[in-house]
């Protein structure tokens, strides 16, 4: 049995600086990093770190920064499975161009495959047939669509990554079993974190968890709810932080039989953790 991640991977481009930047400018950056991003790839990452590997299901292609990408997830113990087909020359793998301030603070611009058209193929297919979980991202929306119908009838845990609202993912909504949204979630539905949790629980998913970085998160599911406050941490690197919580999530869900509070208070832990440490994989092992 495998946990699948079915979604994004982007060439992050991670620039630090040491305060805010000024437009228009030339500024020397403290330090630049190449890795493998995108939400379906860092959630993979944080699974694989706790349940020893996790399957990413994505479209990398076959360009430099691919393997750039596939080189840096497969040393963190993620299975690639590219929906790229080997002739398709005309794949571009998105890039993200990453400024992070010395607070922390990340501002993220990027490319996405929201209008991608690639389909499962015969590996990704083999996969979800033995995928005790598959969390979806929105991104590759014709693949993920297929994933969900061949999955629909299994005891596959079914888990969307919302972080943002994508009409296509929104029809998915009575299909899963949890949905993970955020403060920007909440904003692109014109209502607070409360009511996107009723939002996504009258859609007809049968649990709700919804973030808003070091504030209080809420989760509810059939046996209750609840709200957690996170640890309190000093952030350096707030980087792909809702994706560690995603991935660690999903993770703790399997290994603990569904109990959907104590996986949101794991999945707080190692989202804690992750901030507290400079780099897409300092926080890896601490």
């Amino acid at each position: 049995m495998d946990t699948v991640f079915l979604g994004l991977t982007t060439l992050d481009v991670v620039q630090r600086v040491p305060g805010r930047p000024s437009w228009g400018t030339k500024q020397v950056v403290e330090s630049t990093e190449l890795v493998a991003g995108g939400p379906a790839a860092n959630a993979a990452v944080a699974a694989a770190a706790i349940l020893g590997s996790a399957t990413l299901v994505t479209g990398l292609g076959a360009s430099a920064a691919a393997r750039t990408c596939r080189d840096d997830l497969e040393s963190h113990g993620v299975r690639i499975i590219d929906l790229v087909p080997h002739q398709n020359r005309e794949f571009v793998l998105p890039v993200s161009s990453c400024v992070v301030e010395a607070d922390g603070t990340r501002t993220v611009f990027s490319t996405s495959a929201l209008t991608s058209r690639l389909h499962l193929n015969d590996a990704a297919r083999q996969a979800l047939s033995h995928a005790r979980a598959l969390m979806l991202d929105g991104h590759h929306p014709v693949a993920a669509g297929l994933a969900l119908a061949q999955v629909a009838d299994t005891d596959c845990l079914l888990v969307l990554d919302a972080g943002s609202v994508k009409p296509t993912a929104e029809s998915w909504l009575s299909w899963l079993d949890v949905v993970i949204g955020s403060a920007d979630y909440a904003r692109g539905l014109g209502v607070d974190l409360a009511g996107a949790v009723e939002h996504v629980l009258t859609k007809g998913a049968t649990a709700a968890v919804m973030t808003d970085g070091a504030a209080d998160v809420l989760w509810r599911d059939p046996c209750g709810g609840g709200r957690l406050t996170p640890p309190k941490v000093t952030a350096v690197d707030t980087l792909g932080a809702g994706d560690a919580f995603h991935g660690a999530l999903v993770a703790a869900l399997v290994s603990n039989g569904g109990d959907l509070g104590r996986a949101v208070q794991a999945a707080c832990e190692v989202a804690s953790q992750r901030v507290q440490h400079v780099g897409a994989r300092g926080w890896l092992g601490a």
